[in-house]
C-alpha cells in the first residue's frame, strides 16, 4: 500500500458498490469518508467503525446534484471534507458540482453502464413489448449525466470489460476496468453448510437443489425463462428443491403489467399440476443465510439481459456453486461455456432444463465446474485483486 489518502465515496445509496471496498480501505489506513442520502449507520460487524459519514436529503422536486452541490459546499467550507480522491456513482449526476467545489481534488467516476434499449431487453427479449417512450427518455438522460461525469473526471472506472464497452468509442478509452471485488475469504465451499427454510424443511450439500437470486425478481433478470424451465425438472426428481431468494419489488426494467408484479405474473403461468411445496421463495436473506445457501446450492441459475453483472453470480462461483447462465455480456466476460460453467439460450426454457438436467445428473462435472468457476472469481474478482488496481490508480492519479 502506498501513502494513506482521504477517500470520499458519494453514492445516493450508501455503500453500494462501495460495500467490501470502504472497509478493506479502512483496515488498509486509508481515511474514509461517504455521501449519501439513505439512511445508515455502521453495520453490525463494525466493518465500517471509523467511516465518517455525511447524509443529504433529496426532496422528489428537486435536482439532486444542486442539492448535493449545497450539501457538500457546507462541509468543505466547514473543513469536515478535504478529500484527496472523490469515487463518485454518476448514475444519478452526483459527479456534476465535485470539481466545483474540490477544483484540484482527483475525481474518479463510476458510470456503470451507457443506458440502451437492448439493455432493458428491446430486441433482446421476444416477450416483452418495446419501450415506452417515457423509458426511451430515461435512458438518454442517464448517458447525458454519464458523459458529463466523463468529461470532467481524472479518471473512470467499470466493473467488466462489457459494461465499459457499451460506452461510445470516445468515452470508452478512458475507462478502466476494475471489479469491486469479491471478499473470497468470508464467501468459500463450506460443506457443512445448511439452510433452514421458512417451512422448517433443513438443506445441506447432500440434497438437490437449484438456486435462484435476484435482487427484484424481474424479467431482466430472467424470471419467466428460469420458471417456465423448472416444471419437467421437478416432475422427473422428485428429490430436488428450488429454493428463489430477493425481492418482488419493481426492479430495474419495465414495471409488471399484473398488479401484483412479475413474480405473481408469472407463476400464474405455470401448469396446474406444477408441485408449489418444492418452490420456495424466501425473499431476501441476511448475508450470512444467503452464503449458506449458494454453498448448498448444486446448480445455481443467474439469467440477465445485456446489462450489469450481479454480485450474485460471482458470489456463487466463489462458494462453489456451478453456475448456469445465458450467452450474453456481461456474463460472456466472466463464463466460458463448459469451461467454468454452462451458458445457454436466455429465449430458450427447454435448453436451460437441459443444462440444469445435465448438471444435476453428472457430480464430475458439477465439482469441475465449482472448482473452475471459484478460480475463476481468485484470479479476476477477488477483493484483493480490486484493492490492487485501486492502489494503481490512486498512485496514478495522485503522483
Amino acid at each position: 500500500m502506498g501513502a494513506a489518502i482521504h477517500i470520499l465515496l458519494v453514492h445516493q445509496n450508501f455503500p453500494g458498490q462501495f460495500r467490501e471496498l470502504a472497509p478493506a480501505w479502512l483496515a488498509s489506513g486509508h481515511r474514509v469518508s461517504a455521501v449519501g442520502s439513505a439512511p445508515w449507520s455502521c453495520d453490525p460487524g463494525h466493518r465500517l467503525a471509523g467511516l465518517a459519514y455525511f447524509p443529504y436529503a433529496c426532496p422528489a422536486h428537486r435536482w439532486r446534484p444542486q442539492v448535493l452541490a449545497v450539501h457538500l459546499q457546507r462541509l468543505a467550507q466547514q473543513e469536515q471534507l478535504r478529500p484527496d480522491v472523490v469515487i463518485v456513482h454518476s448514475g444519478w449526476g452526483e459527479a456534476i458540482p465535485i470539481k466545483d467545489i474540490w477544483p484540484h481534488t482527483s475525481l474518479v467516476v463510476y458510470p456503470e453502464l451507457w443506458g440502451s434499449a437492448q439493455a432493458l431487453g428491446d430486441g433482446f427479449d421476444p416477450l416483452q413489448p418495446p419501450l415506452e417512450r417515457d423509458a426511451l427518455r430515461q435512458i438518454r438522460l442517464q448517458n447525458r449525466r454519464s458523459a458529463y461525469a466523463l468529461q470532467c473526471s481524472d479518471a473512470a472506472v467499470a466493473p467488466t470489460p462489457f459494461q465499459r464497452n457499451s460506452f461510445p468509442s470516445p468515452w470508452r478509452e478512458r475507462i478502466q476496468v476494475i471489479h469491486e471485488g469479491v471478499d473470497c475469504h468470508q464467501l468459500n465451499p463450506d460443506p457443512a453448510a445448511m439452510v433452514l427454510l421458512p417451512n422448517g424443511l433443513l438443506l445441506d450439500r447432500c440434497d438437490r437443489v437449484i438456486t435462484y437470486v435476484s435482487r427484484q425478481f424481474e424479467p431482466l433478470r430472467g424470471l419467466h425463462t428460469f420458471l417456465a424451465a423448472l416444471p419437467p425438472l421437478l416432475e422427473q426428481d422428485t428429490r430436488l428443491q428450488v429454493v428463489m431468494a430477493g425481492g418482488a419489488g419493481p426492479g430495474y426494467g419495465p414495471s409488471a403489467p399484473h398488479p401484483h408484479g412479475h413474480l405473481a405474473q408469472q407463476l400464474a403461468r405455470l401448469p396446474d399440476h406444477f408441485d408449489h411445496s418444492r418452490l420456495h421463495r424466501v425473499g431476501p436473506l441476511p448475508y450470512a443465510q444467503f452464503r449458506s445457501l449458494l454453498q448448498i446450492s448444486s446448480a445455481h441459475v443467474y439469467l440477465t439481459y445485456p446489462y450489469t453483472l450481479s454480485w450474485s453470480v460471482l458470489e456463487a462461483m466463489a462458494c462453489g456453486a456451478p453456475v448456469v447462465g445465458n450467452h450474453t455480456g456481461p456474463l460472456d466476460d466472466v463464463i466460458t461455456d463448459g469451461e467454468n460453467g454452462l451458458l445457454v439460450d436466455f429465449t430458450s426454457p427447454a435448453e436451460l432444463t437441459e443444462a440444469l438436467q445435465r448438471l444435476l445428473n453428472d457430480v464430475p462435472l458439477r465439482q469441475r465446474l465449482s472448482q473452475a468457476g471459484r478460480r475463476t472469481v481468485l484470479e479476476n474478482y477477488s477483493l484483493a485483486l480490486s484493492l490492487q488496481r485501486y492502489e494503481q490508480l490512486f498512485s496514478q492519479l495522485l503522483g
